[in-house]
């Protein structure tokens, strides 16, 4: 890790605890590589905000996602006042704050918008494994110990092509999109720590199910998931996310962020339904944060972003149909 790096993490996490993943160097890293332009910017009185820009001809949209850090009335002032200066056009923040943050974001003329990042989540306490196991539901309880008995290997790694693999049968099957390869293997280069989790046949060793784990400032992120559906009696799935969780509690972390989950009250017409009620069997306490908001600066500049938004979403939806 570079002396700017480590020192801009250090800062961060000594400006809230636990310090947000989605605010340090090696995700602004990661996103710089994705097609972002970074800034890291320090806005006094000890805030900081990894800010990702990204331009549409003349003009600039800005998005901090977890940030600004910490998020507070004073924080928020001395960002907007930086994306004014830097002559951006729309300004969009996630910040790792309670629902009650809504008000002060309101008061500075940030508007609610659709969430980027998971607006609710789930997260488990770590305690030894034998603990934790005994925590969960008695149907999770009952695969994971299933697995073990059928003699399902995982293995932890950085198999990024793998994770892609597994990936595309939730695609097929769910009609989603989520990440090419290459934005695996950038989260396993550039994080100071990730690593995936691949439950493998114990007879043939194919795999069966992958997911994709960080770790930060003692928390671990489940980010990223995916299964074949071969073999479901051998419980590949659970025994991939119960390593990643057992694995978290034996390096010391603190918690465990299952990363999304349906909003309180949500119907069985949720598309989060199902993962939302397997993620609930691993227990935990659900967590809400304030949501994603955005706030003009230019509005001629804002609607050429929304029409060249409005451009790609249809180039993609065309994509799909031929294919």
């Amino acid at each position: 890790m570079s002396a700017g790096a480590a020192s801009w993490d250090q800062e961060l996490e000594e400006a809230a605890s636990p310090s947000p993943l989605l605010q340090t160097w090696g995700w602004g890293d990661v996103q710089s590589r994705a097609g972002w332009t970074v800034e890291r910017v320090r806005l006094g009185g000890g805030a900081m905000a990894s800010v990702q820009l990204r331009s549409v001809g003349p003009v600039r949209e800005a998005y901090v996602p977890r940030g600004p850090v910490p998020a507070t009335s004073a924080s928020i002032d001395a960002l907007v006042e930086w994306a004014r200066a830097a002559r951006v056009a729309k300004l969009r923040v996630e910040p790792e704050a309670q629902p009650a943050f809504a008000e002060v974001l309101a008061d500075h003329g940030f508007a609610r918008v659709e969430p980027t990042q998971p607006e609710h989540t789930r997260i488990l306490t770590m305690r030894p494994p034998g603990e934790m196991l005994a925590t969960f539901k008695h149907g999770r309880r009952y695969n994971i110990r299933a697995g073990l008995r059928r003699g399902v290997v995982v293995e932890e790694g950085r198999d990024a092509a793998e994770l892609e693999r597994q990936s595309a049968a939730v695609e097929r099957r769910e009609s989603i999109s989520l990440p090419p390869r290459r934005y695996y293997e950038l989260l396993l280069d550039l994080l100071p720590w990730c690593r995936t989790y691949v439950g493998r046949h114990p007879e043939t060793h194919e795999a069966l199910s992958a997911v994709l784990v960080a770790r930060h400032a003692g928390r671990a992120y489940h980010l990223f998931a995916g299964r074949s559906g071969v073999n479901p009696e051998l419980m590949a799935n659970d025994l991939a996310w119960w390593a990643a969780i057992r694995s978290a509690a034996e390096a010391g972390c603190r918690d465990y962020d299952l990363w999304g989950v349906p909003p309180p009250g949500a119907g069985p017409d949720h598309p989060w339904h199902g993962l939302g009620f397997f993620k609930a069997e691993f227990g935990g306490e659900e967590v809400a944060y304030v949501g994603a908001w955005e706030l003009v600066l230019s509005e001629t500049g804002s609607r050429l972003i929304d029409l060249e938004k409005k451009a790609r979403r249809g180039i993609r939806g065309l994509k799909r149909n031929i294919s």
